[in-house]
């Protein structure tokens, strides 16, 4: 662990919630239509999280951050020491590039079936796990089956626990979202293995941390994982809107050892924190309309069963180079939908 005066937590306090935002997902299979593979769409600038659980890594050079950075967001239900090792259920690719000043995010399924370096094939949310249990380090091995599958460099990454969202959208003192529909999920699980049922009207709503991360995770619409991806982006936009125009940072700075203390375990990054304060800064300075979001969705993919019975997605080579190369190209086409 980091330690840090309040004023430097503080700000790393509020730069993990944009991540833990987007790291609330649901972990039921893909089952609804999804979105075209690329939406671009005006997004918050991101914000990188901090380092509480780090790993050892080389000290970046003066030009290390000249050149495009990417940093791979993993979202899991782990519930700390001691608990058994879930597979992860987000999977985020983000690519800054600074000198072009925009930003790439791309969303992986989590059902993806493909190889994993030292293990064979499976799917690709079991590479941190699998990282773990084998000694190549959970972070390590996710970035490298994530890198092998897209055809680019994954150099750092991020895991996120759902127990941090809760923790960092109550520190803002929740959200506002205009709920779009009335959504009704009796079988919303808790946290052990029975049901939290959910219920939530349409209107303008103010959610606390756990009611915002069941809005996130939910599937129970008509929309299934389309209604949830846009969800996940409104309270995105809403967080961080709530965290801008109220100029919320002195409160944090004021609650920052307690905040911190609770998200100790909640977090693991092989960054440091000088290096994230800088990926930070730079994705800061981005405007919102070059930022494009993304997903390897069913155009890229196909459902296919395993010999074991399991429900997996098959990766459409062709359809995900192209995707790639059209993400990834400098400089691409940003087009607003609004």
């Amino acid at each position: 662990m980091i330690r840090s005066g309040p004023l430097e937590s503080a700000k790393v306090i509020a730069t993990l919630l944009t991540l833990c935002v987007l790291a609330a997902c649901s972990t039921a299979r893909q089952a609804m239509p999804v979105p075209p593979p690329i939406r671009i769409t005006p997004t918050p600038t991101f914000v990188l999280a901090a380092s509480i659980k780090t790993q050892p890594t080389p000290v970046p050079t003066p030009q290390a951050h000249s050149k495009p950075v990417t940093l791979l967001l993993l979202g899991v239900d782990w519930r700390g020491p001691g608990s058994e090792l879930q597979n992860t259920d987000t999977l985020m690719l983000f690519y800054l590039d600074q000198e072009a000043r925009r930003i790439v995010i791309l969303s992986i399924p989590r059902d993806l079936y493909v190889d994993i370096p030292g293990h064979g094939q499976g799917r690709i949310n079991t590479a941190y796990a699998l990282g773990e249990r084998d000694g190549t380090g959970g972070l390590a091995l996710a970035c490298q089956t994530v890198s092998a599958t897209l055809g680019i460099p994954v150099q750092h990454a991020v895991l996120v626990d759902f127990n941090a969202f809760i923790t960092l959208v109550d520190a803002i003192g929740g959200v506002e979202v205009d709920v779009p529909y009335p959504i009704a999920d009796p079988h919303y699980p808790d946290s052990g293995t029975g049901y939290d049922p959910f219920y939530l009207p349409a209107g303008k709503q103010h959610l606390d941390g756990a009611t915002a991360l069941k809005y996130a995770r939910t599937r129970a619409t008509s929309g299934g994982d389309f209604d949830r991806t846009a969800r996940q982006r409104q309270l995105v936009l809403a967080a961080r809107d709530r965290v801008l125009q109220l100029d919320l940072l002195p409160s944090l700075i004021n609650r920052a050892p307690q905040i911190w203390s609770t998200l100790n375990n909640a977090v693991e990054t092989n960054l440091p924190l000088a290096e994230l304060a800088e990926l930070a800064t730079a994705a800061a300075q981005v405007p919102s309309d070059r930022i494009t979001s993304a997903a390897i969705d069913q155009s890229c993919t196909h459902v296919w069963i395993t010999p074991d019975g399991a429900h997996v997605l098959l990766p459409d080579r062709e359809a995900i180079r192209i995707l790639v190369n059209h993400l990834f190209a400098t400089p691409p086409a940003f087009v607003s939908t609004e």
